[in-house]
């Protein structure tokens, strides 16, 4: 089993986890499947881009993250290999996959009001002011709560990145190699469309418009090989 695998002491609650995961797994289209016996978090069945796999457990404040990649022959068909996101082939979205676990890690270390760093001051709020201090029965100033606590999602910025990329590669390849260009093409494709809602939606976009332009380019490419002298 290679994989790439991670594990950060975070102490935090247990249902800011959840939230979290869930935000992330959500953001990054990620379905539960059952892969050889073993339950696991899948993006992808190998037909537009890299099949991503994902595993995680919360136990004692430390969150256990594995995730890898595999080929796949054919949409549903893998390799037996597991590829822990290093190495050349599919360097590029398996890069973009590590940066998707760093930023994981980011918001999950977020501070919350319960954190000792916030405890040290008991005139902090959530919104990143402060709560003017309350006289109690006892004599003890407490601090006040002021609006629900604000909790940072995952950003899947990174794929913006890499379909943008993938897109714009695909274009001028669609016009020498249609077969290369429209894989290009659709992996930009797919990518930019899972991050037309995160902080670069306007990269996204663009990703997504130049892969669709790719994605004609390369198939009138394909017609022309095949049917060209049809038209001659």
């Amino acid at each position: 089993m290679a994989r790439y695998i991670r594990e950060e002491y975070i102490n935090k609650p247990q249902e800011f986890v959840d939230f979290i995961m869930k935000d992330f797994l959500t953001k990054h289209q990620f379905e539960q499947n059952n892969l050889d016996g073993e339950m696991i978090w899948q993006d992808g069945v190998g037909m537009l881009s890299m099949p991503r796999f994902f595993k995680y457990y919360y136990m004692n404040g430390v969150i256990h993250l594995e995730a890898w990649t595999r080929t796949a022959w054919f949409p549903g068909i893998y390799g037996k290999k597991e590829n822990d996101l290093s190495g050349f082939y599919g360097s590029l979205p398996k890069q973009a996959y590590r940066n998707d676990i760093d930023n994981l890690i980011q918001v999950l270390y977020q501070p919350l009001p319960s954190d000792q760093q916030y405890g040290q001051n008991p005139y902090y709020n959530q919104n990143g002011g402060y709560n003017q201090p309350v006289m109690n029965q006892n004599g003890y100033y407490n601090h006040q709560p002021n609006g629900p606590i604000v909790v940072k999602g995952v950003d899947n910025k990174n794929l913006a990145t890499t379909g943008f990329i993938f897109s714009l590669i695909g274009v001028p390849v669609g016009f020498l190699n249609g077969f290369l260009g429209l894989v290009l093409a659709c992996i930009g494709t797919a990518y930019s469309h899972k991050s037309r809602h995160s902080s670069k939606a306007g990269l996204a976009n663009a990703g997504f418009v130049i892969g669709i332009i790719g994605i004609v380019i390369s198939s009138l490419w394909i017609l022309w090989q095949f049917f060209g002298d049809a038209f001659i």
